[in-house]
């Protein structure tokens, strides 16, 4: 089974929540963890994993040969990223604007262009007991986050045990592609009108993707009935609640596992588990 581990916003405790679970199914059988959140990686502080190696991913760019190009515009007007602007005497490449998309090498109607490369960033895998953790780290200013999240998880198709994906926040491109493959989204939300807000754009981002989810609160407070309202409205399977506490956010600070540091918090994530193993959309 795939789980990713979401949120509409930072912040929520989603990384929390994806390093207990993957520690609670490591206990057990082979688990991968992968950590999409490309731009700040933080899933590796949670174990205590050793570097096993690092791989260089990269993207394709399109590279002109002049002497062949007519700058006739074709792959400027097709290029959805203003990656390119064409000239009277010369075509020029932005690489911070390219995406990869392969659109302009395909139609350029004089074969004038050809593929080049260029650093999107890295893959670096760890390994702690059954646990087996990818995570990716973006190039200090790269911003094809989505191509190297797809390098992630094409560590998955041979995975033997149960797959968790931590997810980037927010509803954006990197989001959407950390997502679509998963068989089940834990939507995590916090106990604010800010937590609300955004937890309705990622339900209605996952609902336009066809995608099975449930939520889980994380930093629940007693007198805060908003999301419980709001998941009842909508008819969504509210899994837990994880409370507001401050020895809970000291652990996390301090980068342990909280089922393992705070032993009493164990049932509460075995039930988190149970809930997304024997979840009723999966099974449909």
């Amino acid at each position: 089974m795939t789980i990713a581990v979401a949120s509409g916003k930072g912040g929520t405790g989603k990384t929390l929540v994806a390093t207990s679970l993957a520690w609670l199914l490591s206990r057990e059988s082979d688990t991968l963890l992968l950590d999409l959140d490309v731009e700040e990686p933080n899933a590796h502080l949670f174990f205590d994993a050793q570097l096993v190696n690092s791989e260089l991913v990269t993207g394709m760019i399109p590279v002109i040969e002049e002497e062949f190009c007519t700058h006739c515009g074709l792959c400027q007007r097709v290029c959805a990223y203003h990656a390119l602007l064409v000239l009277p005497d010369q075509v020029l490449v932005f690489p911070e604007l390219c995406k990869s998309c392969n659109g302009c090498l395909a139609l350029c109607p004089e074969g004038a262009i050809i593929s080049g490369k260029k650093s999107i960033g890295v893959v670096e895998y760890r390994e702690a007991g059954r646990l087996r953790l990818y995570s990716g780290r973006l190039d200090i200013g790269a911003t094809d986050a989505p191509s190297l999240i797809r390098a992630l998880k094409s560590h998955a198709r041979d995975a033997l045990g149960h797959v968790l994906l931590d997810a980037p926040p927010g509803t954006a491109c990197p989001a959407v592609e950390a997502v679509r493959s998963a068989d089940l989204t834990v939507l995590v939300a916090e106990s604010t009108p800010f937590g609300l807000h955004d937890l309705d754009l990622m339900v209605r981002t996952m609902r336009k993707l066809h995608q099975a989810f449930v939520v889980v609160i994380n930093k629940a407070v007693p007198h805060d009935d908003s999301l419980h309202e709001y998941c009842a409205r909508e008819g969504i399977r509210l899994l837990a609640e994880i409370p507001y506490r401050e020895d809970i956010a000291r652990s996390c600070a301090r980068g342990h596992l909280l089922p393992e540091a705070l032993p009493e918090t164990l049932p509460l994530f075995e039930r988190i588990l149970d809930g997304i193993l024997h979840a009723e959309e999966v099974r449909a």
